[in-house]
């Protein structure tokens, strides 16, 4: 059995396991009767509370795995890919030779040519004023990271290049720079890299996992030393709920 089938699989019996002990928690209510002592209902409804919290929480586990899982699996297709933003848009434009042009003369990389590019095309329906963004393939992944390398070369111009990520790690992407800032957070293969206020470095795939990071180091976020002055966790966490 795959991930998903196993996951399936222990949805069904958990959700069995809470249907029987529901049933038996109500027969054992509608059978008491006036004036018998309830504290081992009581007893017995605490330790099903807690079974269901359990329960419930390696479900939540078993999901976020299943979508890490799937998310790799996605970012894998993805990772020849690069985005170029900030492209003019022309009429008649021949996409894959403006791109190939500008990395070649940007980054000074005379290897990307038009042949070493397989898709290139625009994202989106064209806005007045706004050009879309323009995804492309390399032929060669060595070329795309040899791309991707250099990209600190586009400073200063109004080409931005950025990976090709999957819609889980743009979410956390986005929220991750929210929380920690632009110069903080970056992403290298497809992976969403974090420095920390305390100089630690990590990795993270999921906006929780961003959440989890920033609920750990809210007092010392660039934005939250003014708002945040003597938050406890269950306070930091509702701001950053709020605030992504």
């Amino acid at each position: 059995m795959n991930a998903i089938d196993d996951l399936a699989e222990t949805h069904r019996l958990a959700i069995d396991s809470l249907k029987q002990r529901m049933a038996d928690f109500e027969a054992h209510l509608k059978a008491s009767s006036p004036g018998e002592d309830l504290s081992g209902l009581r007893r017995d409804y605490s330790v099903f509370k807690e079974h269901v919290w359990s329960v419930l929480t390696i479900l939540q586990q078993q999901m976020l795995e299943v979508r890490r899982s799937s998310d790799v699996i996605e970012m894998r297709h993805r990772q020849k890919f690069l985005l170029l933003g900030g492209v003019p848009e022309k009429s008649e434009e021949i996409v894959v030779e403006v791109v190939a042009s500008i990395l070649t003369r940007q980054l000074e990389l005379p290897d990307v040519t038009p042949a070493s590019i397989k898709v290139c095309h625009r994202l989106g329906a064209a806005a007045e004023g706004r050009p879309r963004p323009i995804l492309f393939r390399f032929t060669d992944l060595a070329l795309k990271k040899k791309v991707w390398r250099a990209k600190t070369k586009l400073k200063g111009t109004s080409y931005v290049l950025s990976e090709f990520l999957t819609r889980q790690r743009q979410s956390a992407f986005t929220v991750a720079r929210k929380l920690f800032g632009v110069r903080s957070v970056w992403t290298m293969d497809g992976n969403i890299n974090i420095k920390l206020p305390d100089g630690r470095r990590r990795r993270v795939f999921v906006y929780e996992e961003v959440v989890e990071l920033g609920t750990e180091h809210v007092k010392n976020l660039f934005f939250a030393r003014e708002f945040l002055p003597n938050c406890n966790a269950l306070q930091c966490a509702k701001f950053l709920l709020n605030f992504t």
